[in-house]
């Protein structure tokens, strides 16, 4: 585990759906929301295929520590470099994606395999860099909603929804840091191609995308102090359905399954197209 940012606790439950945790650890680390939703589930919901997180490096050594102690990790090392010959693979756990690049191309040239938070960057020449990673499986990037279970019913049916007339997305915090979540739970469903993107005049970050298949997808971002929502829903021409992806446990899990998956079976589970495009997406956005 690499690194964290300001109001981002995946280093905490990433490791912890791996490695099971500290309940005194825990509940000290100050993410009660986590240690919530941790609780709610059974000792058999805990690991991942055989792997655990067993070191972390963060830019802080005493919330290394506190993540150590919380998350069950053996090893905190000084540098992050330090790790290189003693992992498989690494989760970097900073959703800044200004740092990405930087954190994550030491281990990438060393034929590590990575996962980085999201979104993985805006910037063409870092895309640039990363996408022969996403290319041959030695990298993925992704929000977990693109695996919420509260998206399954609608994916298995979607071929008796009806024709898509509408998508919107509601999430918190703003366009750059969490549209990704919306993008990513409903490329999940139905990949589309953007013809244009406007931004909508309101009191909060709210933009509307227009599609080469015909249907729009709203995507509003309600900012810091609004109530969590992370809600997706679809308009047919005779159907409705609405997603409120709250179930972070599975939908981490999952993630966490389909890099080690991946690992396993050199095999992308996402489209490296489909990753640049949300990206793209996110970042013609922010310069409007």
């Amino acid at each position: 585990m690499v690194g964290t940012s300001e109001g981002n606790g995946h280093p905490y439950s990433f490791s912890a759906i791996f490695n099971a945790y500290d309940e005194e650890g825990m509940q000290e680390a100050g993410w009660p929301n986590i240690h919530s939703y941790l609780k709610a589930r059974d000792k058999s919901d805990f690991g991942i295929c055989g792997a655990s997180v067993t070191h972390i490096w963060t830019q802080n050594i005493h919330e290394s520590q506190r993540i150590a102690k919380a998350s069950k990790i053996a090893n905190i090392v000084e540098n992050f470099i330090d790790m290189i010959n003693e992992v498989d693979a690494v989760i970097i756990g900073r959703d800044d994606w200004h740092t990405h690049k930087e954190l994550a191309s030491p281990f990438l040239e060393a034929e590590k395999f990575v996962f980085i938070d999201k979104p993985l960057s805006l910037d063409v020449d870092e895309l640039h860099y990363f996408k022969p990673f996403l290319e041959k499986a030695q990298l993925m990037t992704c929000s977990g909603i693109r695996y919420s279970p509260e998206l399954d019913t609608i994916k298995r049916d979607f071929s008796e929804f009806g024709k898509i007339k509408l998508i919107k997305g509601t999430v918190v915090k703003s366009w750059e840091k969490y549209s990704i979540h919306m993008l990513e739970g409903i490329f999940s469903v139905i990949p589309f191609e953007p013809i244009n993107i406007k931004k909508n005049r309101c009191l909060h970050e709210s933009f509307t995308i227009e599609t080469k298949e015909g249907f729009l997808v709203e995507i509003n971002c309600l900012g810091n102090q609004s109530p969590l929502a992370l809600r997706i829903e679809f308009y047919s021409e005779t159907n409705y359905y609405r997603a409120d992806c709250l179930d972070a446990f599975s939908a981490f899990k999952r993630t966490m399954q389909n890099f080690i998956l991946m690992i396993q079976s050199s095999q992308q589970p996402i489209l490296p197209t489909h990753t640049v495009n949300l990206l793209n997406i996110i970042s013609e956005g922010s310069r409007l």
